[in-house]
């Protein structure tokens, strides 16, 4: 268990169980509060962490070397706000959505999947997806899988634990909760079908058993069908229309078999055959079959003529297939060498705006947002290049120490805000020397040569009042009308108000919304705070048309995506910088 990582969630102090020693999960994350219930049996899911701050709220998950990992977490509402309203949420692991959580008044969940971690780090994310309905996790473990188990599971999917059952006992105390009955801390539920019949075994030796190694004590339990003639059918609910399945199954038998029985039956997954069974004494045979589902998959053990002895199953698993992983974006090794790591996450999550960018997990990142991949492209001289930025938001998120030097670096930065953060030391020379308009008020230990002549920045995008819309608009017909009578049919270039033209940047990919007749592009541009309203404060998305003419802007809202037709003239952003430079002119 030395590679195994258990987080006890909410707790305040570490304790070991059954040699795995339980961590507490503050090294993992920083957002949430620890929650205590008052009674309950077992130690590890006595606590839990509650989010209530933001709507995505990620654990950071060491791994020891890229490789397959069992990755299981555990919900136990209790009814912790005598609400008696258990919530629903989302989780996602590394920016793909791994399961719907639906907790439950009476029980404690647990949701187990089989991925391939492709860095040193795997995220885990929390998401609110109700009103008012706040995640909260009990426990998160994480332990690797030996390569030759479950070998026939693709690793570019994850793979989702539906089912697991040890058949032959319905008692709730026979559950299997992992190590250290199951040597891969798996969870194995009793269960007796209607009409099977429960069997023992009368030994309890394995001379053998299949690559999934699974617990003795689930092997040594069973159900048969009420006779010979007789087939088992099992089936279950696939939740995922359309899906890949994994199942697998397990047989020995019983007891010694007397010269004159036989036991013997073909297996069928939806009509189909897969294989004949004849289970063995004192052995463990497993047999496995990957299925495309829509809807419910059943498993048939059909005796065949020659036996003498009803068909026997002692335990089953079944997996559901992701959909296709997101696997490119932000490299974590780029950026854990690269970028400071609060910064790095703050890029991400502010710039794309999941959650209240004021209570961002700054510890904790992810490179996958609206399930779209974003690349920070790294030079060798570890310059960052992120061309789509031009307005850059920072501000109300307890960032401290000195403000970075790669701010500066960024290539086509024009408005820059720092406020109501904890830096301190003095403002790097390369963002003083560049033409980088720049807010670093609320921060009383940072040195500003600029004094009380500090620019305030202007929040272009979506933060000026509507007043101040409607004179700039103004201005830039009147600068713009001034400026064509003097260049006469001179071309300008289509509007720019949310970063460079899409089809121009190779650095990264954007995200893409099909509409019946026109390709949009989502461009981010950020709210920034108006003059004292640093509280609020929320993030947007404008896209903005790939095409020149006309300007066309689309907005997002709760009913979908309206598009309306920009009456903004056309302008590139040397005549923006003018126009700004024009106004600070004027507020100076």
């Amino acid at each position: 268990t030395s590679q195994w990582l258990a987080i006890d969630c909410g707790s305040f102090i570490s304790t070991t169980e059954n040699d795995i020693d339980w961590q507490t999960d503050d090294r993992f994350i920083n957002t949430g509060s620890n929650q205590q219930l008052r009674v309950f049996s077992f130690e590890i899911l006595d606590s839990f962490r509650l989010f209530t701050e933001q709507n995505k709220n990620c654990y950071t998950l060491p791994m020891s070397q890229p490789s397959r990992y069992f990755i299981r977490a555990a919900f136990n509402y209790g009814n912790y706000d005598k609400l008696s309203k258990p919530p629903p949420f989302d989780l996602e692991i590394d920016g793909n959505k791994w399961t719907t959580v639906v907790t439950s008044l009476t029980k404690i969940e647990f949701y187990e999947v089989i991925y391939t971690s492709r860095g040193d780090n795997v995220s885990v994310c929390l998401a609110r997806t109700k009103a008012n309905q706040f995640p909260f996790i009990s426990s998160l473990e994480a332990w690797p899988i030996p390569d030759t188990m479950y070998t026939q599971m693709s690793r570019s999917l994850a793979w989702l634990n539906s089912y697991r059952y040890n058949y032959g006992t319905n008692d709730p105390n026979d559950v299997i909760l992992g190590y250290p009955t199951d040597s891969y801390n798996r969870i194995w539920e009793p269960a007796i079908p209607p009409e099977m019949v429960a069997r023992t075994a009368n030994t309890t030796i394995l001379y053998s058993t299949t690559v999934e190694h699974p617990p003795h004590s689930a092997i040594f339990d069973a159900i048969e069908s009420s006779s010979s003639t007789n087939s088992i059918s099992l089936s279950f609910k696939i939740g995922k229309a359309n899906s890949l399945n994994y199942i697998e199954t397990y047989f020995t038998e019983l007891t010694a078999l007397s010269i004159n029985d036989t036991r013997s039956f073909d297996i069928y997954v939806d009509g189909n055959y897969k294989v004949t069974i004849s289970p063995e004494y004192q052995n463990c045979t497993g047999a496995w079959a990957i299925i495309n589902e829509a809807g419910t998959l059943t498993a048939e053990l059909r005796p065949t003529s020659e036996s003498t002895l009803p068909p026997i199953i002692s335990a089953i698993e079944l997996y559901t297939a992701s959909d296709a992983l997101i696997t490119t974006g932000t490299s974590q090794d780029d950026c854990k060498r690269h970028l400071p790591p609060s910064f790095c996450f703050s890029i991400i999550h502010t710039f794309w705006g999941f959650g209240d960018s004021s209570q961002a997990p700054l510890s904790n990142w992810t490179d996958e947002v609206e399930n779209h991949a974003f690349r920070v492209t790294l030079y060798g001289n570890g310059w960052v290049a992120l061309p789509m930025i031009r307005f850059k938001d920072l501000s109300n998120n307890s960032l401290s120490g000195h403000i970075p030097e790669f701010l500066g670096n960024l290539l086509n930065l024009k408005l820059l805000n720092l406020d109501y953060n904890k830096f301190s030391g003095h403002i790097p020379h390369n963002i003083l020397k560049k033409k980088i308009r720049f807010s670093v008020k609320g921060n009383p230990n940072v040195d500003d040569p600029r004094g009380s002549k500090a620019a305030t920045i202007v929040g272009l995008a979506v933060g000026i009042p509507l007043a101040l819309i409607l004179v700039l608009f103004l201005g830039i017909a009147c600068f713009l009308t001034r400026k064509r009578r003097v260049a006469g049919q001179a071309q300008v270039t289509a509007p720019q108000l949310g970063g460079p033209q899409v089809q121009n940047s190779s650095a990264h990919e954007m995200p893409v919304q099909e509409n019946a007749s026109t390709s949009m592009s989502m461009v981010p541009l950020i709210m920034l705070p108006q003059p004292g309203n640093v509280d609020n404060m929320s993030n947007h998305h404008i896209p903005v048309t790939n095409h020149v003419e006309p300007n066309i802007l689309a907005t997002e809202n709760g009913e979908g995506t309206s598009f309306h037709t920009s009456m903004v003239p056309d302008m590139d952003m040397e005549e923006l910088d003018e126009l700004l430079e024009q106004h600070e002119r004027a507020r100076g």
